[in-house]
């Protein structure tokens, strides 16, 4: 039986061997790796995410079309992006985004990821899979029920872990990120070490970061060091670290699990930043494209698309962004990031 959706030529040369030039910002950083935010929805409320305080506005359908996205993307892979990753918000709040991943795939060799909260993943990942996703990651801050609906404001424990399960059956690279806050889940450090030895997978630990009035102080922001050695001490183990294989396999370092498949990872965004080399750009659900996470700001990319902007005019402004891509972020000269926007606007 033949999937629904067109899988990515295997007799084609990979796009980036057909490329003169890759793209490259302002200091001569290759960037390869284009982060996708599909839509700003969500059906989780995560403490680390949303405002803490005053109530959260009501998140808009997505802006850019199905078609607006595939175009914005097939730009930048034929300025040497290859790899994309789809975030959101939830990505599988879109009900079209099989045939989103359908029309991305092609470009990319097949590199295309997700990342999710896995609340529908169950029902979805073979079908994404046969659009040609290639692999997923699944945000999951907890491993216990109580301190996942403590952590979401929902009690979806059983539903993510049903979609992790469906994807690993559906031939998904499958990966768990979990961001950690002291006070709020850093008791669930050694389960979900625990889940990653007990099931062969990947669990990556992520520094918590602020932005948005979503409540980050000192008091709550537990360092990548200081995780690792929760891990070890607990587990009674100890971690081997692995050679770092490449840039777009992203910033974590990545540790085996003795006795096991699993492995567990930490990604220090402000312990020991990554800027240096740093790879990535991200697009917006509204279009914008952001060089830099914490700094640079957005330029639009929707509207010049919508009044029908050639290729080369596209190209024009994402290469001028990357000019101004900033050398490391704000709090690495100890200054307080300005960013006006949440992560589920801008795309995890």
């Amino acid at each position: 039986m033949l999937p629904p959706f067109p899988l990515p030529p295997t007799s084609q040369p990979p796009r980036m061997l057909r490329l003169k030039d890759g793209l490259k910002d302002g200091l001569d950083r290759g960037i390869t790796y284009l982060r996708v935010s599909v839509t700003e929805q969500c059906n989780l409320a995560c403490v680390y995410c949303k405002p803490r305080t005053g109530a959260l506005e009501r998140a808009e359908p997505p802006v850019m079309s199905r078609n607006e996205v595939v175009q914005l993307v097939k730009v930048f892979t034929r300025l040497g992006i290859r790899k994309v990753r789809l975030t959101g918000g939830e990505p599988l709040m879109r009900r079209d985004l099989e045939t989103l991943v359908a029309g991305i795939s092609p470009e990319v060799e097949g590199r295309v990821h997700l990342t999710t909260n896995g609340i529908h993943l169950a029902r979805r990942a073979r079908g994404l899979r046969d659009a040609g996703l290639c692999g997923v990651n699944v945000s999951l801050d907890a491993a216990e029920r109580g301190a996942f609906e403590r952590l979401t404001g929902k009690d979806g424990l059983a539903k993510v872990l049903a979609g992790l399960e469906a994807a690993r059956a559906a031939g998904l690279k499958a990966k768990l990120n979990a961001v950690v806050l002291r006070g709020w889940n850093d008791d669930q450090i050694l389960p979900l070490a625990r889940l990653a030895r007990t099931e062969g997978i990947q669990v990556r630990f992520i520094e918590f970061m602020p932005y948005q009035g979503n409540g980050w102080g000192k008091d709550q922001f537990m360092p990548a060091d200081e995780i690792l050695r929760t891990v070890q001490e607990g587990l009674g183990t100890g971690l081997e670290e692995e050679p770092v294989v490449g840039l777009e396999e992203g910033p974590a370092r990545i540790f085996r699990l003795s006795g096991s498949e699993g492995k567990v990872g930490v990604i220090s965004t402000l312990s020991a930043d990554f800027c240096d080399r740093c790879n990535r750009v991200r697009l917006t659900s509204r279009g914008e494209l952001k060089a830099c996470l914490f700094g640079n700001k957005p330029v639009g990319l929707l509207e010049p698309l919508r009044n029908h902007a050639s290729h080369e005019e596209l190209a024009h402004l994402i290469r001028q962004a990357l000019t101004e891509k900033l050398d490391c972020h704000p709090m690495r000269r100890g200054q307080t990031p300005e960013f006006a926007q949440g992560m589920w606007q801008v795309g995890g």
